[in-house]
């Protein structure tokens, strides 16, 4: 389309009654088009009108009426900015995204946001990330955390984590973020989880924010105990790296948050954060099982005394917890040495739970078992011992019964969990041993059931591709799984009938 005629149909906005029409046209030249010429997005993006109509108007029943106009407009803003090769050294950029970064409607700011967030992405895929002309463009991003809408602040944190690592001591952006701190409290957790994900690039970034940290560790003091759970999900990502987790130590926020722990007594209020307070230190348990285990077991011992409880609300973040401390070889072997009675009978009370409570805990709970059981690298003979024995637990022997009992359920995703763990069993000879001594269960899983979720019949086909891979089995067996493995998993078995006539 020649300029004239973007120029006519952006005129055209400035009547109501012209402005559905002229966008739509638009859009369709655009979506035609191989490709938009640099000056025609420029044309669009610094056109008034066309945010004008993207502006969603005050009363309901005039909102009704003007809402075609506005998705018209933003899909139009879509599709201008998508051929945008956007140039973040260019100085005319803040400019040229100004009126969508700061305009009222979310949407539009979305829609900015996240094409400026995808460039810098792949900047930073190729570790090309260029200085951005000037804080113009920073400052619109950072007014984004004060918006009262939470649809744009995840994209606004991630392209601030990106453009702000060459800025951080630059003092119109340290003034900026001290007035984020100076906001209602979920305002100021934007600014925590920005400075979480700034720390956790290196010490060097960590001590530009640290101002950021230290008032982040002070609402842990804070009466609102539904603020005190989200500052401690905002904190966990800091103890995945070294210098993240020296900080914490240093500030004594483990012992802090511990301490909410002990003194349950004397502040029962401390008991609504204690789900909270499990996740945060089975995440970092995750990354840091020494950390957890060995220095602070009154957390573990509190956990244990968590699964004790058929209570739904809780059983499953306290099983997650425990998935998190012995998801790694080492969390395994030092929860074996520490608390091995404590593990055994929560997994033998688990047993009798998972039996009886929802399908959707159940389920969470299977999920749960397998992170325990499961190693992501060849298990020596130690591991291999422990996961055994906290099996037979769970199970109450070497068999396979309560997993099958599971799996014979009419719930897809129970199933899916089912299998999902006896899998897991089968990557160990001793899992395998529990199939094989479990009446039935062999034949079940070799049986072609038509019915089942497609899911389902691919891993039965990956536990059988194992079974045909074990030593355990007969030759004949393992002639008949590896017939069932070249089969496929979707293969189905064709009835052939035959018709007789009848004697007379």
């Amino acid at each position: 389309m020649e300029p004239t005629w973007w120029v006519a149909n952006l005129k055209a906005l400035k009547s109501t009654e012209h402005r559905l029409e002229a966008l739509n046209k638009m859009s369709m030249a655009i979506s035609k088009s191989a490709a938009l010429p640099r000056e025609t997005v420029e044309l669009l993006l610094n056109c008034p009108e066309l945010y004008e109509c993207a502006t969603i108007a005050g009363e309901d029943e005039q909102k009704k009426l003007n809402q075609p106009v506005v998705d018209a407009a933003v899909e139009l803003l879509r599709l201008s900015l998508e051929p945008l090769e956007i140039n973040t050294e260019d100085e005319k950029l803040p400019g040229l995204l100004k009126r969508g970064l700061t305009h009222p409607n979310a949407s539009v700011r979305s829609v900015v946001l996240n094409n400026l967030l995808r460039e810098l992405r792949r900047q930073s895929r190729e570790s090309t990330v260029r200085p951005l002309p000037s804080n113009e463009l920073i400052i619109y991003v950072l007014d984004e955390l004060k918006q009262p809408e939470s649809e744009c602040s995840t994209a606004a944190i991630s392209v601030l984590a990106i453009v702000l690592t060459l800025r951080l001591d630059d003092a119109e952006i340290q003034s900026k973020l001290v007035q984020l701190l100076q906001q209602n409290d979920v305002i100021r957790c934007r600014a925590y989880e920005l400075g979480v994900m700034l720390a956790k690039r290196n010490a060097g970034s960590l001590k530009s924010v640290e101002f950021i940290l230290d008032v982040a560790l002070s609402e842990l003091h804070n009466t609102d105990v539904l603020l005190q759970a989200s500052v401690m999900e905002i904190l966990v990502p800091l103890a995945d790296q070294n210098h993240g987790l020296t900080y914490m130590e240093r500030r004594r926020v483990f012992d802090v948050i511990s301490s909410r722990v002990q003194r349950i007594e004397q502040e029962p209020l401390n008991m609504l954060l204690i789900p909270n307070i499990m996740k945060f230190f089975g995440k970092i348990g995750a990354v840091q099982p020494h950390k957890i285990i060995n220095d602070y077991p009154i957390m573990v011992e509190c956990l244990f005394d968590q699964l004790k409880h058929e209570d739904e609300s809780i059983l499953p973040t306290a099983m997650e917890t425990l998935a998190n401390l012995t998801s790694t070889p080492q969390g395994k072997v030092l929860i074996s040495m520490r608390f091995e009675p404590a593990m055994l009978l929560a997994l033998k009370t688990l047993g009798v739970y998972v039996q009886k409570l929802s399908p959707q805990v159940k389920i969470r709970l299977l999920e749960s078992l397998d992170v325990i059981l499961a190693t992501k690298t060849r298990p020596n003979s130690e591991i291999t011992a422990i996961v055994s024995r906290w099996y037979e637990s769970f199970a109450g022997g070497e068999q396979v019964n309560y997993i099958m009992d599971l799996y014979n359920t009419p719930f897809d995703d129970l199933q899916i969990a089912a299998l999902t763990l006896l899998k897991t069993l089968c990557t160990y000879r001793w899992g395998i041993a529990a199939l094989q001594r479990t009446g039935g269960a062999v034949e079940h899983l070799v049986s072609r059931q038509r019915d089942l979720h497609k899911d389902v019949k691919f891993l039965k086909w990956e536990i059988i591709g194992l079974l045909a891979g074990s030593e355990e089995f007969t030759a004949t067996e393992t002639v008949r799984f590896t017939a069932y493995v070249n089969e496929g998993p979707y293969y189905v078995l064709t009835q052939v009938n035959i018709a007789t006539e009848s004697q007379g």
